[in-house]
């Protein structure tokens, strides 16, 4: 049943990452909230030209990260599989509406201190979302390993003969193409500068959140 329920929410969350990701990248100074992999390589970068600012940021979001995960991990210390994850959730749709609604109120200034807050948010929310994939064995947040774990299942299947493997291969595909979805939806509105696309990673985890929440009331 969690494969079947996974299949519908996750890829809400992968939207979620990927509009995270522009967000951040493009109205918080360079840095990635969710894919960590890219913002180490962007600390480096950052550090290689002295720029203290931007590497300040790119370590708050990794510290804010670190966070998100440690706190998800103890909330799912001694619950259920379904409640763990319906705590999980609805931290995060709370973490990703503040900073929905931070965002909208606060007059943005490259650099500045509310830089810092609104990266913790959204960090922290995506520490908590790789928890979620974690207990689901599923990610949204690590696209290399989503990638070879693609890669690497269609070849089996074609080697072996055996389509069977190839159920996976639908929602490691939903999750790359809803990130990429959610990256490209996010990219367009802050081109024509739609300040309320802030509000869309809230939008996909709050729709995987009552999607969860319906799913216990379904027999399996």
């Amino acid at each position: 049943l969690h494969r079947r329920v996974a299949g519908r929410n996750v890829p809400l969350t992968a939207f979620a990452a990927g509009a995270v990701d522009v967000i951040s990248f493009a109205t918080l100074g360079g840095v990635f909230a969710s894919a960590m992999t890219g913002n180490f390589a962007l600390l480096a970068y950052y550090v290689a030209q002295s720029d203290s600012v931007s590497a300040m940021g790119s370590i708050v979001a990794l510290v804010g990260f670190a966070i998100g995960c440690a706190l998800g991990v103890l909330q799912r210390r001694g619950r259920a599989q379904h409640q763990s994850l319906n705590v999980l959730l609805a931290c995060e749709v709370g973490l990703l509406l503040f900073f929905a609604l931070y965002s909208l109120w606060t007059p943005h200034t490259a650099h500045a201190p509310s830089d810092h807050l609104q990266i913790v948010l959204l960090a922290v929310a995506m520490g908590l979302q790789a928890v979620i994939g974690q207990t689901l064995s599923l990610t949204t947040i690590v696209f290399t390993t989503t990638l070879t774990k693609l890669v690497g299942t269609i070849a089996d299947s074609i080697a072996n003969g055996d389509v069977s493997g190839l159920k996976d291969v639908k929602i490691q595909s939903a999750i790359v193409v809803s990130y990429l979805f959610g990256a490209l939806l996010s990219g367009a509105l802050i081109v024509r500068k739609v300040d309320e696309v802030v509000l869309l990673p809230f939008i996909g985890v709050a729709l995987a959140f009552a999607m969860h929440r319906l799913s216990r009331r379904k027999p399996a």
